[in-house]
Formats: C-alpha cells, structure tokens, sequence
C-alpha cells in the first residue's frame, strides 16, 4: 500500500513538471464524474490543448462530431470562439498574440459533453 501511495505522488510530481514545462493545458470533464472506486481517478479524454505565445492548439485524437470552442477571461468575457468539424480535421489553431496577461478558461463542448480547462498567459 505504501509503495502504490508513493509511486502515484511520484508519477503526480513528475506529470506535473512535465506539463508546467511544455505549457500543456489540463482539461477536465465539467461537471466532473462520480467518483467510482472500481475505475481509476484518471479517464480518457480525446481532446488535448497547448498553448505558446502566439496560438492555443486544441488536439482532437478522435473524432467528436462537431465541437464548440471558447476561450473566457478571468472576468468571464467571451475572448474568442471558433466551431470545428472532427471529422474533418483533428485540431483548432486559434490565434493569442494579442491577449492580453492574465486567466483564461478553455471550454470545449461537443454532444452532450463539456470540457473545460485553465491556463495562464504571460
């Protein structure tokens, strides 16, 4: 028990360098599910985002349908949207050269889920 406890803190500490190195967005499901006992805290999610100084990429790994992407500041103002066909194309570039420092929130919705995830920009 002491050795799983200790494996999932270092795999934690380590997932989590390695995304604040690569400005890796981690995005949830919002809601988020009930917790169940017989599946693992961690589910897979088919969408994935990352953002550097001049764009937000959000990664698509299969497709979804139609998605709605959002992107909200810390004041909760719509900064951009944009509507994507998975079934076309895998990923959405969405330009962010010129936002300005601060919180923002990632949503991304599709069918009947909604996908939501927190970033800073500099």
């Amino acid at each position: 028990m002491k050795r799983s406890i200790f494996l999932t803190a270092l795999f934690s500490f380590l997932y989590l360098g390695i995304v604040s190195a690569t400005n890796i967005i981690i995005i949830v499901k919002d809601p988020p599910p009930d917790p169940d006992p017989l599946r693992s805290v961690l589910y897979d999610i088919p969408v994935s985002a990352s953002i550097n100084e001049s764009q937000l990429a959000v990664y698509f790994e299969l497709p979804v349908g139609v998605a709605a992407i959002a992107v909200y500041d810390e004041y909760n103002q719509l900064v951009c949207q944009q509507t994507v066909d998975t079934d076309e194309t895998s990923q959405a570039i969405i330009p962010a050269d010129e936002w300005t420092p601060g919180s923002y929130t990632l949503t991304i919705t599709y069918d009947d889920t909604t996908l939501q995830g927190d970033f800073l920009t500099e």
